[in-house]
Formats: structure tokens, sequence, C-alpha cells
């Protein structure tokens, strides 16, 4: 009994050695910064004549801070910020009832929307041959944050040039108004180490915002709205 503890022990002891190589050895934290696009989904809520029936694809940059808990969970701090709107065509009507050709209209959801949001990642580590570095971490996991849009609630106008109705002044952009809100999402991504500390990284994610602005334009009817936006973002980290 006395030699089958002792063994056990042994074993126990030298798992705990092999265990403790694969954990990333010297580093817990890391900090990086990350870069890309984002496209995001027209806004539901607003009726369809302010949400428009188009967007575009927009820088998205984020800082972010991570603590690794051991070697298959990490926890990361990220602050980002990018650009939400979207675009249509509204019909005007002119002179005695006239109606005239659609015309062009943005609409401007946030000039800049900052999330501040918390990541829990489950991470799968690849090693070197040796299993001496800890080449690569695959990750993915859940997100929530909070979500703030700046903007001006501003209108801008342009003149309708056609005809008899030239010179006839119609809203061309549509700015929502400042709001908070929160955010919910998915992610999944891989760092490569190039050196034990500096790593590249890539990421894919899927992100909910819901967002209530302080419009108090038409009724209200623009004060609050929710969205998807996809960032696809390459970035650098350092590990200390």
């Amino acid at each position: 009994m006395k030699s089958f503890l002792l063994t056990a022990a042994m074993l126990v002891a030298f798992a705990g050695g092999i265990f403790a190589q694969n954990l990333p050895p010297e580093y817990n934290w890391e900090v990086g910064v990350n870069g890309g696009y984002s496209v995001i989904t027209r806004p539901v809520g607003p009726p369809a004549v302010y949400s428009g029936t188009r967007t575009n694809i927009v820088k998205d940059f984020s800082l972010r801070a991570t603590y690794y808990f051991n070697w298959r969970w990490m926890m990361s701090l990220d602050i980002g910020t990018r650009r939400w709107e979207s675009f249509g065509q509204w019909e005007l009507e002119g002179k005695f009832g006239k109606r005239l050709k659609p015309v062009d209209v943005n609409f401007l959801l946030a000039d800049q929307a900052t999330t501040q949001s918390v990541q829990m990642n489950h991470v799968i580590p690849f090693y070197t041959q040796f299993r001496n570095f800890n080449r690569a971490n695959l990750y993915f996991g859940v997100m929530a944050g909070l979500v703030n849009t700046i903007n001006d609630g501003s209108r801008s106008y342009d003149k309708y040039n056609d005809g008899v109705d030239s010179g006839y002044t119609y809203v061309s952009g549509y700015h929502y108004s400042a709001g908070r809100g929160y955010t919910l999402g998915l992610q999944t991504g891989l760092i490569y180490y190039i050196v034990p500390r500096l790593g590249v990284t890539a990421e894919l994610a899927i992100r909910y915002a819901d967002v209530r602005t302080n419009d108090q334009n038409f009724a209200e009817v623009n004060n609050r709205y929710q969205l998807l936006h996809f960032p696809q973002t390459v970035g650098v980290r350092w590990r200390f």
C-alpha cells in the first residue's frame, strides 16, 4: 500500500511538472491593439423611412488587455470604436403635389460608437515540437459590455436641381442623437507568437447592440434601435 501511494505521488508530481510547462509559462498578462473592418445591419426599431436600405464597410479599432487564468481560460477587457451609418432614398413631393425623383439620404447612427466590454474565452494552446514554447492560441468565447454613441442629432440639407423644382430644399442627412446601451457577442480568433513575448492575431466576431438615444424628434420614434455588426480584425500582442 505504501509503495502504491509513493508511486502515485511520484506520478502526480511528474504530471504536475509537465502540466506546469503547458501553462503560458512565464506570462499571465497580454496587451495589444486590433484594427480592421466591420459591417453593420440596418437598425431595427425606428420606422423604415429612417433606417435606410443598405450599409457600408467601416474601420474598426480596439485596445485590449488579457489575463490568463490558466492555459485553458482567459479574460479580456476591450475598448473599441467604429462608425455606424446606413443609406437610403426618400421620395419628395414638389410644387403642386408633383412627385419628384427619389434622392439619396444618409442616416448617421453614430459618428463614433465606442464599446467597453469584457470577454471570456476558452483557449486551445499549441506548442513547439519539444513543448517548450507556446507557439499559438486558438480561442473562442462570449462578450458583454456597454456601448456609447457620439452624435450631434443634426440635419444636413441639399437642393433639388431639376426643372421647375430647382432650388427645392430637402433633408439629405439625418443624424441620430447620442445614446447609450449594451452589447453582447461571440468571437473566435488565433494568436500566433513569433517569439515568446510577441504575437500577431486575427479575430472574427459578431456583436449585438441595443442603444437608447435622447432623440426627441418625430414623437421619439428614433430613440431606440438594435443592430448587429461583424468586426474582422488583425492585431499584435505583447505578453508579460
